[in-house]
């Protein structure tokens, strides 16, 4: 299939719903709308009412699956590391029926981790993220509910196919190509899901809910693409195929969780809104490095030229949100190991997206010399980029579909360090095995060997050894999330039960020389309050703050206008926050006057009659 007819559809494919999503559907939008939420609400007929349609239903059912998931795919790349140098580790099993080749360990694997495990756990901080964003529930939390168990279905039937002989040698997509257009069937209704959902709120649309739109459009456009692969094989549109899946699904969905997790997590507005963009358009509009497995064997020198540029503007999306999420965070990312996770994995980005990027422009019609690192790149992109993402989307966002908070901050800290050191120690472990092996495995160097009479010494097992049992980190991180998990939707703190009450605004406050929003809302201020500056430009910088008046005191029936009264003629006052021995005798002065005080004296008779009042 001709390259440039794949890239023009995919990227018309993209801006249509851009579109279409950003203007609506003209006179057929309300139509579309009422047709749409009826599907999603009705049309399932009877399946509909198994599951309450109550806030947070959706996301916590794809947490369920997504953890569990996230357990089983780790546990299967742990096997499949341990396997490649210790080959009848699992001989024992083969007395069950239990005997996966190579191939089909690999098959398996992709399966359950890009689809199962980071597919489900993404979509659910997606989920969880929109609803947060669009008035807290989504359009049908039914729908989405029901739309996990068929996912995960389809999941299990894959990781099955997985371990026969119908898999093919396609990178990432070894199983037959009609298999992967039920992702695109179940795709529909989560996409209308979040539509939906964007429509019926009044808020602006934000770059991560367009991140979660844009990634289930490439993921849909994935579904017709793998069925042009039965007309015949063409490692052009498989090559595509695997940038779609690593950048415009699983990239796009992880950044549009890092994006909307780390500064609500903090409290802080995103420090770049202009960088944000730059992250959404350039993801989509561009080829992602990641997914360095996927080979080209010929290709003419124009066409390599063009994809070498692509792939080279693909590290600018990535250096934007890193630069952006990383000035967002600041020195507070320590505050949350939720943001310690997804801030990992956004770090990650950078020296992965760097290697991934030599790697595919050299297996891109070129020689592939580094197609020895390229399985282990695609690894640490799968773990250690958007599994980082994952993990530190399901402890920030988790709680809020539950109602609780998570079980215990120990097992997150553990969690935290478990990932860190697994991701980091599989990763050096595993490059330096590749490259070990790549160099004692190639022709010249095992033909001078020969020649010169001497055995060739062993790779490098021990090495590899080690990053086996790295690895091993990462599914327990995998099995301590699922327990906080768990434990904290049945056992954990509900969500405001701890937080203190805030005390009631001052009638009067005043502040002296500079101040911050931040000063002003510590000391009580409100929406409800009123802010005038005390004897306009003359004034010495008092700011008077004076609530409006409150229900209470209009449940009471008194006479506002005689509390007033009786306030203003007591001359009653309020110390200020920092106290008075902190303020200039001129403002002193001023205060005294204004309560109709004696201001002559020094500064300690003033407030010793501002204290006596």
């Amino acid at each position: 299939m001709d390259f440039k007819i794949i890239v023009l559809s995919y990227i018309i494919w993209l801006l249509a719903v851009r579109f279409l999503a950003s203007r609506g559907l003209g006179p057929f939008s309300s139509f579309a709308k009422d047709f749409t939420g009826f599907l999603l609400g009705k049309g399932l007929g009877p399946a509909n009412d198994l599951i309450e349609d109550r806030p947070g239903t959706g996301a916590r059912t794809w947490y369920a699956h997504g953890i569990l998931w996230f357990i089983l795919a780790a546990t299967l790349s742990f096997t499949s590391l341990w396997t490649a140098h210790e080959p009848y580790a699992l001989h024992s099993l083969s007395s069950v029926g239990y005997s996966p080749s190579t191939e089909q360990a690999t098959a398996a694997v992709h399966v359950a981790a890009a689809f199962g495990a980071l597919s489900m756990l993404l979509i659910a901080s997606g989920f969880a993220s929109q609803a947060k964003l669009c008035g807290g529930r989504l359009a049908s939390e039914s729908n989405a509910a029901l739309m996990a168990w068929a996912w995960s279905g389809v999941v299990f039937i894959g990781v099955i196919i997985s371990h026969t002989d119908l898999i093919g040698g396609t990178n990432w997509f070894e199983l037959p190509p009609v298999y992967y257009i039920l992702f695109t069937l179940l795709g529909l209704p989560l996409f209308f899901n979040h539509l939906l959902t964007m429509s019926g709120s009044d808020s602006p649309v934000l770059v991560p809910q367009w991140f979660f739109v844009m990634g289930f459009a490439a993921l849909i456009w994935t579904g017709p693409a793998t069925m042009a692969l039965m007309t015949g094989e063409s490692e052009i549109l498989s090559w595509m195929l695997v940038k779609v899946l690593f950048g415009g699904w699983l990239l796009s969905q992880a950044l549009g969780v890092a994006h909307h997790v780390v500064p609500s997590a903090l409290g802080v507005p995103l420090w770049s809104r202009s960088l944000a963009s730059v992250a959404l358009f350039g993801t989509f509009l561009t080829f992602s490095p990641l997914g360095a497995a996927a080979e080209v064997g010929a290709a003419s020198d124009s066409l390599r030229a063009i994809v070498a540029i692509l792939l080279t503007l693909s590290l600018l999306p990535i250096i934007a949100t890193v630069a952006n999420l990383a000035t967002t965070a600041g020195g507070r990312m320590f505050e949350s190991y939720g943001v310690k996770m997804t801030m990992l994995g956004v770090a990650l980005l950078v020296p992965i997206g760097v290697g991934s990027l030599f790697a595919s422009v050299s297996a891109f019609g070129g020689g592939a010399e580094q197609s020895h690192i390229a399985a282990t790149l695609d690894a640490l992109a799968i773990w250690g980029v958007c599994g980082a993402i994952a993990l530190g989307g399901a402890h920030i966002l988790f709680p809020s579909t539950t109602g609780r908070s998570l079980a215990s901050v120990n097992k997150s800290r553990w969690t935290f360090f478990l990932l860190l050191f697994g991701v980091l120690g599989f990763g050096v472990g595993q490059l330096i095995a590749d490259h070990v092996n790549a160099a004692l495995g190639a022709e010249a160097v095992v033909a001078a060997l020969e020649d010169a009479g001497v055995t060739p010494p062993d790779t490098a097992v021990a090495v590899q050894v080690f990053a086996s049992i790295m690895f091993y980190a990462v599914a327990i991180a995998g099995v301590l999330s699922a327990q906080n998990m768990l434990s904290g939707a049945f056992r954990g703190t509900k969500i405001g039960d701890d937080t203190p009450t805030r005390a009631a605004a001052p009638r009067r406050h005043i502040v002296t020389g500079a101040t911050t929003v931040r000063d002003l809302l510590s000391a009580g201020v409100g929406l409800d309050t009123e802010i005038s500056m005390e004897g306009g430009s003359g004034s010495s910088g008092h700011i008077s703050l004076a609530d409006l008046s409150t229900p209470e005191a209009d449940e009471e029936g008194e006479d506002d206008s005689g509390d007033s009264e009786e306030d203003s003629a007591s001359g009653a006052v309020v110390e200020p926050s920092g106290g008075f021995s902190k303020m200039l005798k001129v403002e002193l002065v001023s205060v005294a006057e204004s309560a109709g005080l004696d201001s002559s004296g020094t500064k300690a008779d003033i407030i010793a009659r501002l204290n006596a009042a």
